[in-house]
């Protein structure tokens, strides 16, 4: 009889590629990667339940992007970035807060 297949390893966990600068209701959004971000779309909300949505598309890597929460309660304020990597299909999501 020959031993069961090994089961395969789990994939590498694949770290989040952004870098947030906060500055007040301003925060500046960086792709630290090494690879372009496809189809890049930040979602704006706070306690009310207003949502804003900003698609940013293809972010290149080290490209900045500022988000303006101006219109936003501060102390409530939340961004969720969704992402895909560029040879692949399955979308990240990534939340943040001030």
């Amino acid at each position: 009889m020959s031993p069961a297949p090994a089961t395969p390893a789990p994939p590498l966990a694949y770290a989040v590629p952004w870098h947030v600068t906060r500055d007040g209701p301003h925060p500046l959004v960086t792709n630290a990667s090494a690879e372009p971000l496809e189809h890049v779309r930040a979602l704006l909300t706070d306690a009310t339940p207003r949502v804003a949505h900003e698609p940013w598309g293809l972010v290149l890597p080290g490209e900045e992007v500022e988000i303006c929460l101006c219109d936003f309660e501060e102390a409530s304020a939340a961004v969720v970035l969704s992402w895909f990597r560029t040879a692949g299909d399955e979308e990240y999501l990534w939340r943040f807060v001030l």
